[in-house]
């Protein structure tokens, strides 16, 4: 082959390099200006462009008669422009116990180049004083001030569990705050404009603007003075009686508003490093449990309902029942006698109980339970409501036929039990709990309002009634004396049930809730207080631990709403 050869096959090899190469090239930058522009358009507008967000005002929350429960109030916050700090080595060695800070840390983000980092958000007069004083003694360049808003809430831990929180940028992480953040959140506004390398704003380079939209404030049912002592006689239970917990409800029957809901051990949302796993739960709504005896007069008015029994029918009752291979006894040791239906209420009769149970049948008692939604939650606006449970009724065991009717076996929310109890109150028919009452936006216009919510009728009228005859005689005369209130009629159920183990079968041994679920005044129920309080030490039963807690919160909420004595 001669050296022409050679060198014409080079210059042919040379030649397909470059036409691939240019068709590589070509096809390179049509998939960048064809198939990718507006990829690649975002990725410079955001090298070129800074957006600042400009801050909402949160809407505030207010009780029912238009008392602050949650307002804004203006707290200052430092930040510094990193590459401006001569010395950030001994300025964070100075500043660091101020903050709180680990030095180190605190060194990193000051050697960063960037335009822009906080220091610290939203902090008191004093560590803003300290600060202030190490900028101007070492002549610290790039740092500055500004006011931002904080959520505060003025009345300290009052309705804390219900209120809820929000975080350092004003969204809302817990309770109603969270469950109306989008109503009290707003719309932040933001200016768009070109930014220098080093990140910073360019001055007159701004593309466009917006003007945020302030956060809508919402009037709630809770009633403060209501809520107050709710908080005071419980925190008083709890304490006497040395409880691991208790929780309270006050409820307008009639209308499902929620005056008060109470927990002890409480939060105060001011001082969120208070949480813990013991008190961050709004245990009337998020937590299980099973009811015990306040679970008869359930079954007691679904067997009025179903006129397998009516107040004077006759029952002769020994002192324990064997179901199965267990023996159901009576919370206190009595001889065999004869009992009316109306004292097996009265009196929290088990063994009477799972009598009427067995006339109801599993059938029966089940209906009814959907019918009260005790298989369900009461879907009321707050984030993290449990759902009821019980066996389906086809896996139901002589046991539980036995136990449901006495209220083991089965597990609920005080909130279901109240809205149980709210219904024999409420003539048979259920009313939908709720908190909210009305959004209203910056003008005073309304922009959401919560209507009264009825369910289907469970009961019939005459049941009801007859129910609430019965459970005013469980005061008068039976298990309830001490929930009395002067001048009021009352009527209610006690209740003191075993805990079930968590995680295991059967019950933990000598631990205890006890309760009471009642209604006042009797000839128009508008009131339905419950009172649960968990593992009491020294007494144990509803009737002398939660039922004076109930009288003491029933009087001083008749006397408040100026409904007339009987």
């Amino acid at each position: 082959m001669g050296k022409n050869r050679v060198l014409e096959i080079r210059l042919k090899f040379l030649l397909a390099l470059i036409i691939v190469g240019l068709m590589t090239v070509s096809g390179r930058l049509f998939f960048v200006q064809a198939m990718s522009s507006s990829e690649y358009d975002e990725m410079a507008e955001r090298q070129r462009l800074r957006v600042i967000e400009l801050p909402s005002k949160r809407g505030e929350i207010l009780d029912r008669n238009g008392s602050e429960l949650a307002v804004n109030i203006l707290m200052d916050s430092v930040y510094a422009t990193p590459y401006l700090i001569d010395d950030p080595k001994n300025f964070a060695k100075k500043l660091a116990p101020i903050l709180k800070k680990d030095e180190r840390k605190l060194l990193d983000s000051l050697i960063k180049q960037s335009g822009f980092i906080y220091l610290i958000r939203k902090t008191d007069s004093k560590t803003l004083a300290q600060i202030k004083k190490i900028v101007e003694e070492d002549k610290v360049k790039g740092i500055g001030y500004i006011k931002e808003s904080k959520r505060h809430y003025p009345n300290g831990s009052l309705a804390g569990h219900v209120i809820g929180f929000a975080g350092m940028d004003n969204h809302g992480l817990g309770g109603l705050e969270l469950e109306y953040n989008e109503l009290l959140y707003g719309k932040p506004g933001r200016i768009v404009a070109e930014k220098d390398g080093q990140g910073r704003p360019i001055p007159r380079s701004i593309q466009s603007s917006s003007r945020p939209i302030d956060g809508t404030s919402i009037k709630i049912t809770i009633d403060r003075e209501i809520q107050y002592k709710a908080e005071l006689e419980l925190a008083k239970a709890v304490e006497e009686y040395k409880a691991k917990s208790g929780s309270v409800i006050v409820m307008n029957s009639k209308t499902g508003e929620i005056y008060a809901m109470a927990n002890v051990p409480c939060y105060n949302p001011n001082k969120l490093e208070t949480l813990d796993d013991t008190n961050l739960r709004n245990k009337a709504i998020t937590d299980l449990y099973e009811p015990g005896s306040t679970m008869k007069a359930v079954i007691a008015a679904i067997a009025l309902e179903e006129k397998v029994c009516n107040p004077s029918t006759a029952f002769y009752l020994e002192p324990t029942i064997r179901v199965g291979s267990k023996n159901i006894k009576e919370s206190h040791p009595r001889p065999a006698k004869n009992f009316t239906f109306a004292e097996i209420v009265q009196e929290s009769s088990n063994v009477g109980m799972v009598k009427v149970g067995a006339l109801l049948g599993k059938e029966r008692i089940d209906k009814y339970l959907k019918r009260f939604e005790f298989n369900k939650s009461c879907d009321v606006d707050f984030p993290g409501e449990a759902r009821g449970y019980y066996p389906q009724v086809e896996n139901w065991s002589k046991m539980s036929l036995a136990n449901i009717p006495f209220g083991q076996g089965i597990c609920t929310t005080q909130l279901v039990m109240t809205k149980a109890m709210a219904t024999i109150a409420n003539d048979g028919v259920p009313t939908q709990p709720h908190f909210l009452i009305e959004a209203a936006g910056p003008r005073g216009r309304i922009v959401e309002k919560t209507e009264i919510v009825k369910g289907k009728r469970v009961l019939d009228v005459a049941t009801a009634a007859q129910m609430r005859g019965i459970l005013e005689n469980t005061v008068l005369i039976g298990t309830g004396k001490q929930a009395s209130v002067t001048g009021y009629r009352v009527g209610g159920k006690t209740g003191t049930a075993q805990k079930a183990k968590v995680g295991g079968r059967g019950y933990e041994q000598g631990k205890y809730i006890a309760s009471f679920m009642g209604m006042t005044p009797m000839n128009d129920p508008q009131l339905v207080i419950s009172v649960v309080i968990d593992e009491p030490q020294q007494s144990i039963y509803g009737g002398s631990v939660a039922a004076p807690v109930f009288s003491k919160i029933a009087e001083f909420s008749l006397r408040y709403l100026k409904i007339p004595p009987e």
